[in-house]
């Protein structure tokens, strides 16, 4: 089946592009991004996935804005060229400069409650996460290469008639990129032995996942930790941001000592302020990073990731399909259906720098330091 892609010389196998090296059915290629304005009044995420052994590319875009998140999405069928991603329903993805510039649009449409026309300019370099591999039972479960950017807004969201324009000098955000093998968002595999077996239960109980933004540097931070203090992931990485000169950035940094001292409700297991991290400066000096939780944007609002609403990613939804749903966040049976929570955090370096980003922290089950006994 070849396609348009074939004429770019970005082969990997002897197949054509369109075919993807595994025939697992959950192979996937996906865009990530999210966006603020360095306050409380808007966070947002906007998603693109193409699942090739399913023959379908989607995307979501959802705003928390006031009371409420609005979630527009879109799916069409992906067909033989995997270089087209526009018309994803609204949507449009243009790669104008590979790893630092894209333009993502949702077109206007009547009864749809999210339209943007936006452009990406990466803020530094982009991280490469080690390879993600995990076996359950000996089969793969995940296999997959993810990046990691900061970078800044420009251009404008309207979300039920409420225009917001984007500023770059204000309106912040980061993104991940990642292809593979993963099961999250897509519908339940027919029961087999790792169900029967109650296999793959022990996960670690807690999850950090953060690209902290200062406007001269990112900091990626994240910590997978068993209830007992064992860790399975501690990544404490700089990187500093383009030279305005538009000369080239510096190397990839490599921290140590990554810790936390972190504060939950106790019913809901959401981040609170007086909330810290910290890790240790080549020179051994122990920094310390002060959060406040400025905004959430709830990651199963209709975005396809699971929760109440039946659409998820790679889901066969015809030819061409889109469609809007909004939650109210003052509803908290209703958030917490839909969580986990992406947390807009502003960022208090005790050097004096002040950054924000996303940070994404989950408590699963049993995790005495912080009080949750199950």
């Amino acid at each position: 089946m070849i396609g348009p892609a074939d004429d770019f010389l970005i082969h990997q196998t002897h197949e054509p592009v369109r075919f993807a090296a595994t025939s697992d059915r959950r192979f996937y290629d996906r865009y990530f991004f999210t966006g603020h304005q360095c306050s409380p009044d808007l966070f947002f995420m906007i998603g693109v996935g193409a699942y090739p052994n399913l023959g379908v590319i989607d995307a979501f875009g959802s705003v928390a804005l006031g009371s409420k998140q609005y979630t527009t999405r879109g799916s069409r069928e992906l067909g033989t060229d995997r270089m087209d991603m526009s018309a994803i329903g609204p949507f449009h993805v243009e790669v104008i400069e590979g790893l630092k510039r894209l333009r993502i649009r949702c077109e206007e449409q009547p009864g749809q409650a999210v339209h943007f026309d936006l452009e990406w300019n990466a803020s530094v370099p982009a991280f490469e996460e080690p390879p993600i591999l995990q076996r359950v039972m000996g089969r793969v479960m995940e296999q997959a290469t993810r990046l990691i950017q900061t970078g800044t807004w420009s251009g404008y969201i309207v979300c039920e008639g409420q225009r917001v324009d984007l500023d770059p000098d204000t309106s912040w955000g980061a993104r991940d990129r990642s292809w593979g093998v993963r099961s999250i968002g897509l519908e339940r595999e027919p029961k087999g032995i790792q169900q029967a077996k109650g296999a793959g239960k022990a996960r670690t109980s807690l999850w950090i996942w953060s690209p902290m933004q200062f406007a001269d540097q990112t900091i990626h931070f994240s910590i997978a930790e068993y209830a007992n203090g064992k860790r399975e992931i501690e990544t404490v990485r700089r990187m500093a941001a383009f030279p305005a000169d538009g000369s080239s950035a510096g190397e990839e940094e490599y921290l140590d000592g990554a810790e936390h001292d972190l504060r939950f409700d106790p019913a809901t297991r959401e981040l609170l302020e007086d909330s810290s991290i910290s890790f240790l400066e080549p020179d051994g000096t122990r920094r310390h990073v002060r959060l406040t939780p400025l905004r959430r944007a709830y990651l199963r609002a209709g975005t396809g990731y699971g929760g109440p609403d039946t659409w998820r990613h790679g889901k066969y939804m015809g030819e061409n399909w889109v469609d809007s749903v909004s939650y109210d966040l003052t509803d908290e049976q209703l958030t917490a259906q839909i969580g986990p929570t992406h947390v807009l955090c502003r960022m208090d370096m005790d050097d004096g720098r002040v950054g924000y980003g996303t940070f994404e922290t989950q408590v699963y089950g049993a995790y005495p330091r912080y009080g949750f006994e199950a």
